[in-house]
């Protein structure tokens, strides 16, 4: 009975320690570097954010964060490599607002959208603006919607499949009846190469990284896509101006694995608030043409649900097509 008793003794101590070790290790977090994952080309909003804010994380949870630039497939490459990561706090994701839009327009995604993801804070938004190269004979928005039906084809750039800009200029096309060609990119970055080059006749694409080529004339600016004139573009007319309604902007939020323990979930949530409210973080990002949001986890995961909703409907009504393959 002795000896029965000792082993159901050590048992206990065991079980206990156990426990102990794996809330010590909890605690603990995090032990080493954290990988953060941008699944576009450096340049592009997804990409600034991730600039602006990475150092400052880590500095808040007490290891560096390691950018890793993981583009294609319009975000689904890199979210794809985050969704099969361990949910241990050490692979983030800044998603960008293709996340609502990837599993319904792309065959065989190997993650689930709504269940794979931790959708964790909806850091920024960022108003998109409509822009033409140089030497497109336009000056404003209905100047454009005339050249197009004149020029049924005329070329247009996006980051991406679903991106925010490939949505705004297919909600133009179904509004006022037009025929273009789109042209996506891996990320804004190099979709904005090829129009400077003038090889893309016009482009939806963020305030953030536009705004330096309008400032130099590059591109024209012909209307942005926000409920109210943009604070760095005062003088151009908002979309909805000419067609009501028509607003969708770019936004960037940080994901992780799903399945994550409860203390290292609330140390990252925790940390990320701390950086967000940060006056001089806030500071770069307005600079920068972004507006914060620093959102809750219910919040974020219903502006994706609700531009999962806005692309069903195109799709439906064949503005924007699937993925063939």
């Amino acid at each position: 009975m002795a000896f029965l008793n000792r082993r159901a003794f050590h048992a206990a101590l065991f079980t206990l320690c156990a426990g102990a070790s794996t809330w010590a290790g909890a605690q603990a977090y995090p032990q080493h570097p954290i990988r953060m994952i941008v699944p576009f080309a450096p340049g592009g909003a997804v990409d600034q954010t991730a600039r602006i804010i990475g150092t400052a994380l880590g500095d808040k949870l007490g290891q560096p964060i390691v950018i890793e630039n993981r583009p294609g497939a319009g975000g689904s490459i890199g979210a794809t490599e985050t969704a099969r990561a361990k949910p241990d706090g050490y692979t983030l994701m800044l998603a960008l607002d293709t996340q609502a839009a990837n599993y319904q327009i792309m065959k065989g995604l190997r993650y689930d959208t709504f269940k794979s993801f931790d959708y964790l804070n909806l850091l920024v938004t960022t108003p998109q603006v409509l822009v033409a190269k140089g030497d497109l004979p336009v000056k404003t928005l209905e100047d454009l919607i005339a050249y197009i039906k004149a020029h049924p084809g005329t070329t247009y750039g996006t980051s991406g499949l679903a991106s925010a800009g490939h949505i705004n200029s297919a909600q133009m096309a179904l509004a006022r009846n037009l025929q273009t060609t789109h042209a996506p990119y891996k990320g804004a970055a190099p979709m904005i190469t090829d129009l400077l080059g003038g090889h893309l006749d016009f482009a939806f694409a963020g305030v953030s990284v536009l705004h330096p080529h309008i400032q130099s004339g590059k591109v024209r600016a012909l209307a942005v896509g926000s409920s109210q004139r943009s604070a760095m573009l005062p003088g151009v007319p908002t979309m909805s101006e000419s067609i009501p309604g028509l607003e969708y902007p770019t936004w960037v939020g940080l994901t992780a694995p799903s399945g994550m323990p409860a203390e290292v979930r609330s140390k990252i949530l925790a940390a990320t608030n701390e950086v967000m409210r940060d006056p001089d973080i806030v500071k770069r990002f307005t600079q920068s043409g972004f507006d914060v949001v620093n959102s809750t986890p219910e919040a974020f995961k219903a502006r994706l649900e609700k531009d999962a909703a806005t692309l069903k409907e195109l799709i439906q009504k064949k503005v924007v097509t699937t993925d063939p393959a």
